[in-house]
């Protein structure tokens, strides 16, 4: 008995010293964005917009993007994808070019991106956005943004 004491015993302290060195050993931090750029993406839904100025029922999604940086030559990508059986398929997409420069904090909108409802057939809809611009000379992209929900209407293409 005495030697599986004092066999554990070693092992306790030994455990102790580990947990005191790595609990010393100082931690990473992780590097904050260089910047503060985001997306905002609606939820797709009817347009009324575009049932007014075109005259037939659509499905539209808007996106929205804003930087506290200066950029230049922003592409601001909004596409509409419909949920299929096997896979998903890109039913409409548009994209908003703004060259030259843009000011930290400028909204720029992109309002123009849907897709005709040529029948009644119950689809599934969702968005996606994603952007391109210089900051600092540098082309940064940011990471594909989708919609919160993913909608069923009777809307078929």
């Amino acid at each position: 008995m005495t030697t599986i004491k004092s066999f554990k015993s070693p092992l306790f302290f030994l455990s102790l010293i580990l947990i005191n060195l790595f609990a010393s050993l100082p931690f990473s931090e992780a590097t904050p964005p260089l910047t503060k750029c985001n997306i905002k993406l609606d939820n797709p839904h009817y347009s009324k917009s575009v049932e007014i100025r075109k005259g037939f029922q659509a499905i539209k999604v808007n996106a929205r993007s804003r930087c506290n940086r200066q950029m230049t030559n922003l592409v601001l990508t909004v596409e509409i994808h419909k949920l299929g059986f096997l896979r998903d398929y890109k039913v409409a997409s548009r994209e908003i070019r703004v060259e030259g420069p843009i000011f930290p904090n400028t909204i720029i909108k992109n309002q123009g991106t849907y897709v005709e409802c040529k029948n009644s057939k119950s689809s599934k809809y969702y968005g996606e956005a994603y952007a391109s611009a210089f900051i600092k000379g540098e082309r940064l992209k940011t990471l594909h943004v989708l919609t919160e929900k993913t909608i069923t209407v009777n809307c078929g293409n």
